[in-house]
């Protein structure tokens, strides 16, 4: 059981000092801000709410 604890603490700490490394030679260029939609998703945003407002427009208040 002792070696199951080196194997879970292990694995941690090498994900960590790996997101590092990376993150130090990449210059830390990646931003994880929201990025700009692309015209597809755009279109496909104002198509759900047609289609919304369509359904709103069909039925009633019952």
């Amino acid at each position: 059981m002792h070696w199951m604890m080196w194997v879970f603490w292990g694995s941690i700490v090498t994900l960590l000092v790996g997101s590092y490394v990376v993150d130090f030679l990449t210059g830390r260029k990646y931003d994880f801000k929201e990025q700009e939609k692309s015209l597809n998703q755009n279109s496909a945003s104002a198509d759900s709410l047609r289609e919304i407002a369509r359904h709103d427009q069909q039925n009633g208040p019952f």
